[in-house]
């Protein structure tokens, strides 16, 4: 499991928002807020538009919210959202690993480790970060 700068700074922009719900926030602010390069942080709040985690509004008032309430906002579907080049790589790497002898025994321990990550993000909310209740 891999915890790479797109997720960081896709949950620093999330709790940003989740800490403004009253109004829609431009990303510069954000990325200035959470000292997070703009072009990075617009690359990944597109995931998160296109995703349905965060909405756009337009206008001169326009900006960011989020699209559904902190509780609704797993970290399984972040990540999910967030890391499909990773599980591309996972796949390579499992893959090279059945190539050597005890390859498969340790293919399957890593499986199982993902699988329990995976139901531990299923049950922790953006709120539940916010909170620091995990």
């Amino acid at each position: 499991m891999v915890v790479n700068l797109s997720i960081e700074y896709a949950l620093l922009g999330l709790i940003y928002l989740a800490k403004n719900p009253e109004k829609s926030v431009k990303i510069s602010e954000i990325a200035k807020a959470e000292s997070i390069p703009l072009p990075f942080l617009q690359k990944v709040f597109q995931i998160l538009s296109k995703a349905k985690i965060v909405k756009t509004t337009f206008g001169p008032n326009g900006g960011y919210q989020l699209a559904l309430p902190a509780e609704k906002i797993t970290m399984e579907k972040l990540f999910d959202v967030l890391r499909p080049v990773v599980n591309r790589r996972y796949a390579c790497f499992k893959s090279e690993l059945l190539k050597h002898k005890d390859g498969k025994m340790l293919a399957d321990f890593i499986t199982s480790f993902h699988k329990k990550i995976g139901k531990y993000l299923k049950n922790v909310t953006l709120k539940q970060i916010i909170n620091n209740k995990k």
